[in-house]
């Protein structure tokens, strides 16, 4: 299983950054100062300084999230909701034999300085099992070493790749909806609210343009006019000349596509410049980061999708008329209630669903082999059984019953895992199926829920 994009370039052997092996958890200096003592308390991290001498007897899982850099808002919550997986593999007994525990690096936001260190979690720290990276660049950049180390790799993130290849070394599984799932959605959703014409300012990362080219393509094929798109560099010093070429041709609709730190800035851009024409907004701006930094009330009402906080089964309608339907929430509410009992009432992150489950679906798995195999899996083997498992007509095993789940797995039941951000069913490369999408708006500084949106988008690869 591998990534459709360019390989990564292999290299071996960097230098140590500093941060931490530890028994659950680490990352930089400032997000262990906060999270050190009260997990310390917990016995389910061991503040140490050197990564060789906290080596544990346990399974452990390679993390890369970005706590510094453009991302950085992002990295303590989904930090937090790792933590709080491997504390409840963990109490349902972990993996196999083993307790499962996390070795965490700082992607830097996709910097070079996050490629050592992910190179370092690869060949210093020698993890098989790899949650991450949240950047497409990273994860682009590490396919070979991936490969030749034959590493098990699950990216939980949005801006994550997409899969679609098979192979006999390395595996990689995608939790979150495929840029061609959003792109097909978005445009659904703007053909069904009236819009006629349609454009993208885009910043130029990966993943953004990646997502304008698939929203464009699929609002030209449901009947939408495109008119000409614009991207811009994240580091620009000003977008007043995008934003005035965007605008130029008076789209219905504008979708913004970029991180939250460079949206924040157009946006602010934009209002200053007079406000011309109507926003769009990608699911990564579904972010505080992004609403607390443009002027209050700028954007009220302006329309975003984002994947669903509802499960399938708990959608009326679903596998009939695309278009809108009626969901509850009572898996989501459930989960966040119990994170914020964790956390001292902190709220996950929609992504943070993604990476929670992202750790109990590899212990599931490892599970799973330990009761047909006899052994700790491969990272092929472990693809295949995940998905095994995920099957539509295999029993279904929640998030919060996992000691149940993992009773069953262990006399070599499959079970199909319903998690915190979705119930799981996998492509035959590893990708995770997605029909549901949030729809919400801006208003001041909050996003008020406005429904639910069901639309089956069928990528033929």
């Amino acid at each position: 299983m591998g990534l459709v994009t360019a390989d990564g370039s292999g290299r071996k052997g960097q230098s140590a950054s500093g941060v931490s092996k530890v028994n659950s958890v680490f990352s930089t200096r400032g997000v262990r100062a906060l999270l050190c003592g009260s997990l310390a308390a917990a016995g389910a991290v061991a503040c140490g300084s050197e990564p060789s001498a906290q080596k544990t007897d346990s399974v452990e899982l390679g993390v890369i999230l970005p706590f510094t850099g453009r991302e950085a808002a992002l990295g303590r919550n989904i930090e937090q909701a790792l933590i709080l997986a491997v504390e409840d593999v963990n109490a349902a007994g972990g993996a196999g034999s083993k307790p499962l525990s996390l070795v965490t690096r700082d992607s830097h936001s996709g910097s070079e300085r996050g490629v050592d260190e992910l190179l370092d979690l690869l060949y210093t720290d020698e993890v098989k099992y790899l949650i991450g990276p949240e950047e497409t660049e990273l994860a682009n950049e590490v396919v070979r070493d991936v490969k030749a180390l034959n590493i098990f790799n699950m990216l939980p993130g949005y801006a994550a790749p997409k899969i679609e290849r098979s192979g006999s070394s390395g595996a990689w599984m995608r939790l979150a909806p495929s840029t061609f799932m959003v792109g097909c959605a978005m445009a659904k959703f703007a053909v069904k609210q009236g819009a006629d014409t349609l454009n993208t300012l885009a910043s130029t990362e990966d993943y953004n343009l990646a997502l304008s080219n698939e929203l464009v393509a699929q609002f030209r094929s449901a009947g939408g006019t495109w008119m000409p798109s614009v991207t811009v560099d994240p580091e620009t010093e000003s977008f007043k000349r995008p934003l005035s070429d965007v605008f130029e041709s008076h789209p219905d609709r504008t979708a913004l596509i970029a991180s939250p730190g460079t949206a924040a800035e157009i946006v602010t851009e934009w209002v200053v410049g007079g406000r011309h024409g109507h926003w769009y907004l990608s699911p990564l701006l579904r972010a505080e980061a992004f609403l607390f930094n443009v002027p209050f009330g700028s954007i009220d009402g302006t329309y975003g999708l984002s994947p669903s906080s509802s499960l399938p089964s708990e959608c009326a309608g679903i596998g009939g008329e695309q278009g809108s339907v009626k969901c509850t929430r009572k898996n989501s509410d459930r989960f966040a209630e119990h994170f914020s009992d964790r956390w001292d009432g902190d709220r996950p992150l929609p992504a943070s669903r993604l990476y929670y489950d992202s750790v109990v679906l590899v212990a599931m798995g490892m599970r799973y082999a330990m009761a047909v195999d006899g052994k700790q899996p491969t990272a092929t083997r472990l693809h295949q059984l995940i998905r095994n498992m995920n099957a539509s007509d295999s029993e279904p095993a929640q998030w919060y019953a996992l000691e149940k789940a993992m009773k069953a797995v262990d006399g070599g039941e499959a079970r199909r895992y319903v998690g915190a951000g979705t119930e799981y069913s996998f492509d035959e490369y590893g990708a995770a199926k997605h029909v549901v999408y949030d729809v919400w708006k801006v208003k001041g500084q909050g996003f008020v829920e406005t429904g639910s949106f069901y639309v089956d988008c069928k990528e033929i690869l």
